[in-house]
Parts: structure tokens; sequence; C-alpha cells
């Protein structure tokens, strides 16, 4: 078995299509997906965009913007993070100083006022949901997994970018991670097609290049 495949199933999708802004409605109704260029600054720090966007806006013009940035699993779901970027006053101008794990170029944004952060409180933390561009069982399950793993990582805090869980909740966060492998391994065989790439991330057809150790994989999970 390869060991080595990480699935990488979600990514900035490539337009906003019907189904995309159906779901981003059901995320925030007055939203307005959009596409914001990722203009990286060079002491920013990955996965620290709201104090990326505050150290940003100490020396440079501006204010800060909060919303959600946007990746997609086509036809399965939506990912959705809390996101903060820098906005232009006076103008309808955006753009990302918090660089990309993955090397984007840009991000599918979408502004939403109600979302807050609290710089005083060391433990704060963005929003996340998923929403589902899929009716299956598997699709629902997934993201009820997901939201239950969050509920439970939120009453812990994070020091030095570690979360340590404890007892009942360590146990349980483990046994939902198991059935999320079985569940994103089962949705990935089924939805994909003879052209889908492989998630993860070689540029290859899927059915070329990791689908039979996602088989074996599955089998053992």
């Amino acid at each position: 078995m390869d060991t080595s495949f990480k699935v990488v199933a979600t990514r900035t999708p490539d337009a906003i299509t019907p189904k995309v802004l159906a779901a981003c409605k059901k995320l925030f109704p007055a939203g307005q997906p959009r596409f914001v260029k990722k203009l990286p600054w060079p002491f920013a720090r990955i996965n620290k965009c709201t104090y990326n966007v505050k150290e940003y806006l100490q020396a440079t013009e501006g204010e800060m913007a909060l919303g959600w940035d946007i990746s997609v699993w086509e036809n399965v779901m939506m990912q959705c993070i809390g996101h903060a970027v820098v906005k232009i006053p006076h103008t309808d101008e955006m753009f990302c100083v918090t660089p990309s794990k993955y090397g984007e170029t840009q991000l599918l944004f979408v502004p939403d006022p109600t979302i807050t952060f609290d710089f005083g409180d060391e433990n704060a933390r963005m929003p996340s949901a998923d929403v589902a561009l899929s009716t299956t069982p598997e699709v629902a399950r997934l993201i009820t997994i997901n939201r239950r793993e969050r509920e439970i990582k939120m009453k812990y805090p994070v020091s030095a970018g570690i979360l340590l869980l404890a007892g009942a909740d360590a146990l349980e966060v483990q046994r939902l991670g198991r059935e999320r492998q079985r569940l994103t391994l089962s949705i990935l065989l089924a939805t994909s097609n003879h052209n889908t790439p492989c998630p993860c991330g070689s540029g290859k057809k899927f059915r070329k290049c990791h689908r039979a150790s996602v088989e074996r994989m599955l089998l053992l999970a």
C-alpha cells in the first residue's frame, strides 16, 4: 500500500458555477463570492491570516475584511474556512497577503461582515464550515464528522501550534478520523470518472496514478 498518498480533494475552483454560487448563498445569504489575488507579504505566515493582515496594515494603508476562503471538492462538498484579506479603502479592491500551502495564486472569497476575531483571546480561531454539493448519505455523514471534530477541538487551547486532546475526547477524535478516512476513500472512488485528476496533485489521471492504492487502502481501512 502506498502510505505516502495524501488526499487533497478540495481546491480553489476555476470558476463560480451555479452550484458553487448556490452553496455560497447557503453559507451566507448576502455574500457575493469573488476571486481575490494572492500577493503574499514576505513576513506573512501560513494559517495566520488575521495576524498577517493586522501586521501588514500597521505600515500600509488599508483595512481588514473578513469572510470565507472557499475550496471545492467537485460534486461532493464545499469547504469554507474563515479568512482575512486586505481591502483598499473607498474601492472594491481586495487582495490576500497570506501565502498558500499549495502555491495557489488566488482564492475564492466570500466577504462576511458577521465574522469577528478577538485578538485579545490567544486561543481565538476563525470559523469553518462545510456545505454539501451532493445529496448522498455518505457526504452528509462526512460533514457531520467534520462538525463534531471541530466541536471537540474548540474546547482545547493551542500551544506552540499543537493541540493536545485528552481522555474520551481524544478517543472520539481518533474514531472519527478512521471513519472519515473510510468515507473519503469511498466517496473519492464513487465520484471519479475516466478523466478525474489524481487528488495527490501529481497532474496525472487518478486511474493511472493512485486509484489502485486507494482501493487497497479502503479494503484495509
